[in-house]
């Protein structure tokens, strides 16, 4: 399906418009004088309008009925009339040469027998208007705001930035903090090629002011100790103050207390907080993580479904005010993509900075390219240095230094740095520090008194912590290979700091490491994948077993496979990947990329599948979600997962989007019945339900709105477009001999709310067509006797957002879901559900019923990505699915198959 965004340089060419001349002859459109006229009948009997004509003035012109829908029989008969004037015959002449003619099926022919005189050529046309009332207008479903223009400028600066440009109400900057409700929305630049943007509509915007923050029942502070209470009163300061910049990044050098600081308050402001201004919505550590794994975790912490960065900045304009703070920064990505964090920082973060309602606090020492960019993106920022003295009381801190245990510490020598405190209390011979020397000096010198007074028997435990190169649990680091068993790697653990997260150890500060690793040789990753590897539990057959080993200890041997040059192995094994730590295949992944320029069919189903695999550790979710990306591509593993998965599903065929996104699918009907229609990108294809190839029947086509509100086939080969202005508008696609259908003709045009979502269904018994609203109302047309039901009340609350319909139980069963995240069935005639079919507290995105040969099937999907499908009959079943970012639309194939159409693609699946 070709779906790319075509442009040319001939687009913005100014349009040069010359006069030529004065074009063919014609007959007068007009005359004072009577005229005769001729019905102009089609193949179906239908009166498409009539021909007049004057001789004496010379005059002829075709007016078409309007009732008619042949909207393009005047262009037909317009034309035959120039080519007559050309060859310079009279209006008589004319109309007796073209009554000759057998015409067109639609546009009609010439009945000579009907020559009729009028006074005025008024008259005519009075009568070709006859019984025509001018269409009503739909209304906008319940809610609909009209996109505002965007100037050229406006554009220029959205695509020069970040791709998007808000747009506030006057008096507010929208570089610095706005309230949600003085923000209208968001342009978007989806394609800066093309020119094309979509404006997101706040749904705060307008909204009334937040009531005043409480300031009693707050959430009680932790403890802030080592004479930090200056540097967390103004963290809480820049949480509270609405004037404050929207980001503030925690700097110093390492073993300055930056995570520890955000930690605190990340503990001390909880999501849930009372005190609303002090609020942290979602944290996350980015050490060795990358721009994927980093968005995937994010969302996930957040509450919302992203793969990409964009989806995350898709998901967040909602108008929530939002708090995030990163921490380890600088550790993105490891040694293995070193230019990670700054990748972070330009294609995460600094989107994010753009959206006026979020704040972030970002971990990251000064001079770093991260810290470049941050700046870049926001100059005004906060920046808290805790190398700064005054950020640090210094009486508390030596109080806190007496209390540290071990050898005594000369506060003076390290303030004002935990880290290097903490390290001098396991130094038995002191390091003597310049207190007026920079924190890195001391930090290096301390490390090197530290590396000299180890005793050498620990020595070997230090190093191989060294050589992990990431943090690592007590029980990992006491399996690596040459520690000296667990006793001392015990011992060495009380040489060093205790660990910032409680259960994983590093060499802290930064400076140890190199201090360590000087004078010994180079690590030999391949013989510590060797060696580590030997030491895996194993299968009955003898083969490593994924399985019974813990995830951190599978990443770091990936890690260090990937340092070796082995990671292949690991990374074509899907039993490896499901089980192993998540942010260390992707980085490994990211890396094989980098160095291939392309990644595998595995490789790929782990990137369509990251949001699901960053929100569950459980292997069997992440087998099930992998296969089914990998249906109809590499079966074997595909195979190999879904028994490894144990649900009662099995994915037939996947159809990933690749570098565009699909917005929403529908059954074909009449001659594409069998076929899947699909929005994907700017372009409608089709696709074949049983496989899931491109169809070769029909070509795509593109539709007058992309961002389509719901999508239907008809029996006439037509497919339906319903648009966020609740209008529908059809495209032929052959097929039907008959005259082309008026797509809206099914559609009543005074419902109350709003067309918000609609969907047909067609068969020997008559066509359907149902429609839900924007006040939660839902209707279906007997189209063909032009009969509406409706229930009595309105089944949802809020927009109907999806539904369907089948016929089953000797009537037609509606199913309809809702921006209130409610399910509902009705049936005409029979008594009204007392309790929806499902309820949740998220909005649904899509609904689909049919009956199957194994009973009646409903599936329900809903704005957290969660799809639920529940069959009826013999054995009743409930499953619940979690493949990628929420499903735009569902179908269900009276076989029983399922289409899931994601943003990433489409998945056809069946129950077991």
């Amino acid at each position: 399906m070709n779906t790319s965004d075509w442009t040319s340089d001939r687009l913005n060419e100014p349009l040069m418009i010359r006069a030529v001349g004065e074009g063919p002859p014609r007959y007068a459109s007009t005359t004072e004088k009577p005229v005769e006229f001729f019905s102009v009948v089609d193949d179906y009997g239908d009166v498409t309008g009539y021909l007049w004509i004057c001789d004496a003035d010379d005059a002829a012109d075709f007016e078409r009925r309007l009732v008619n829908r042949g909207l393009n029989s005047d262009i037909f008969w317009a034309g035959k009339l120039r080519g007559t004037k050309a060859r310079g015959l009279s209006p008589a002449q004319a109309v007796q040469e073209l009554a000759a003619e057998p015409g067109r099926p639609f546009d009609g022919h010439i009945v000579l027998e009907s020559k009729t005189v009028a006074a005025t050529v008024a008259a005519v046309r009075e009568l070709a208007a006859e019984g025509w009332k001018p269409p009503k207008q739909p209304v906008p479903p319940l809610g609909y705001r009209p996109d505002p223009p965007i100037t050229d400028e406006q554009r220029e600066a959205a695509t020069a930035g970040t791709g998007w440009l808000y747009k506030v109400d006057e008096g507010y900057d929208p570089s610095t903090r706005v309230p949600s409700r003085a923000v209208e929305g968001a342009w978007q630049v989806v394609n800066p090629r093309a020119a094309l943007v979509r404006f997101w509509h706040n749904p705060a915007y307008g909204s009334a002011p937040a009531t005043a923050t409480a300031t009693g029942e707050a959430h009680p502070l932790p403890p802030l100790r080592a004479g930090r209470r200056p540097a967390g009163r103004a963290l809480l300061d820049w949480l509270e103050d609405p004037q404050a910049p929207r980001l503030c990044r925690v700097a110093g050098s390492s073993g300055s207390g930056r995570t520890h600081l955000l930690s605190w308050l990340a503990a001390a402001c909880p999501a849930d907080n009372p005190r609303t201004g002090r609020r942290v919505h979602a944290s996350l550590c980015a050490d060795g993580l990358t721009v994927r794994s980093a968005t995937w975790l994010l969302a996930t912490r957040l509450g919302v479904i992203a793969r990409t960065p964009t989806d995350l900045m898709e998901a967040l304009q909602d108008g929530i005010p939002r708090v995030l703070v990163i921490t380890d920064l600088d550790r993105a990505g490891g040694d293995l993509l070193p230019g990670m964090p700054e990748r972070i920082a330009v294609e995460l973060l600094t989107p994010l900075l753009q959206v006026p309602w979020l704040r972030l606090l970002v971990e990251t020492a000064e001079g770093t390219p991260a810290a470049a960019a941050l700046h870049a993106a926001a100059p005004g920022a906060a920046v808290l240095d805790l190398d700064d003295p005054r950020w640090t009381d210094r009486e508390r801190f030596t109080t806190w230094c007496t209390g540290l245990g071990g050898y005594p510490v000369a506060a003076a020598q390290v303030y004002p740095s935990p880290g290097l405190a903490q390290l001098a209390a396991r130094t038995s011979a002191g390091a003597g520090l310049d207190p007026q020397a920079p924190p890195a000096d001391r930090a290096s010198a301390l490390a090197g008194a530290w590396w000299t007074a180890l005793p050498d028997e620990l020595r070997p435990a230090v190093r191989t912590l060294a050589t992990a190169g990431e943090p690592v649990t007590l029980a990992t680091w006491a399996a690596l290979p040459d520690t000296g068993g667990a006793e001392a790697v015990h011992r060495a653990a009380g040489y060093l700091p205790p660990p910032a997260d409680g259960r994983t150890w590093r060499l802290r500060p930064d400076q140890l490491a190199p201090q360590v690793a000087a004078g010994a040789p180079p690590v030999d990753h391949a013989a510590l994948v060797g060696r580590i590897t030997a030491g895996l539990p194993r299968t009955d057959q003898g083969r490593p077993d994924p399985a019974g080993t813990a995830p951190d200890w599978l990443g770091l041997l990936l890690r260090h496979a990937v340092r070796a040059g082995a990671a292949e192995q690991f990374l074509t094994d899907p039993e490896f990947l499901v089980h192993a730590d998540a942010p260390a295949v992707t980085a490994a992944l990211d890396h094989a990329e980098a160095a291939a320029g392309q990644q595998g069919e595995l490789a790929e189903a782990w990137h369509l599948a990251g949001p699901v695999i960053a929100g569950t550790a459980e292997p069997a979710a992440r087998a099930a979600a992998l296969h089914a990306w990998l249906a109809g591509r590499d079966q074997e593993s595909a195979d190999r997962l879904a028994a490894r998965s144990g649900q009662d599903w099995r994915a037939r065929w996947s159809y990933p989007a690749e570098d565009e996104r699909v917005h929403r699918a529908a059954p074909g009907a009449g001659p594409f019945a069998g076929l899947l229609a699909v929005a994907l990108g700017r372009a409608v294809g089709f696709i074949e339900i049983e496989t899931g190839q491109n169809s070769r029947k029909t070509g795509p086509f593109r539709p007058r709105d992309r961002w389509m509100a719901d999508l239907a086939c008809g029996d006439d080969g037509g497919v339906y477009v319903l648009d966020r202005k609740g209008v529908v508008t059809s495209v032929p696609l052959g097929g039907d001999p008959g005259p082309p259908t008026d797509a809206a003709e099914g559609v009543p045009k005074d419902v109350d709310n709003g067309v918000s979502a609609m969907a047909t269904l067609g068969g020997d018994e008559g066509r359907l067509l149902a429609v839900g609203d924007g006040g939660g109302g839902v209707l279906y047309a007997q189209v063909d006797v032009g009969r509406i039901l409706k229930p009595d009340q309105p089944l949802h609350q809020g927009r109907v957002n999806s539904l369907d319909l089948t016929r089953t139980d000797g009537g037609v069963l509606v199913v309809s879901g809702g921006a209130d995240g409610r399910v509902w069935s009705w049936m005409h005639g029979r008594p009204p559900m007392q309790d929806p079919i499902d309820a949740r507290d998220c909005p649904v995105t899509a609904v689909a019923v049919a009956g199957t040969p194994e009973g009646l099937l409903i599936g329900s999907a809903w704005a957290d990505g969660l799809v639920r499908l529940r069959r009826w009959g013999a054995a009743p079943t409930v499953v619940d699915l979690r493949l990628g970012l929420p499903a735009g639309s569902l179908v269900i194939d009276p076989g029983g198959l399922v289409c899931l159409a994601l943003p990433e693609g489409v998945l056809g699946l069946t129950l077991g």
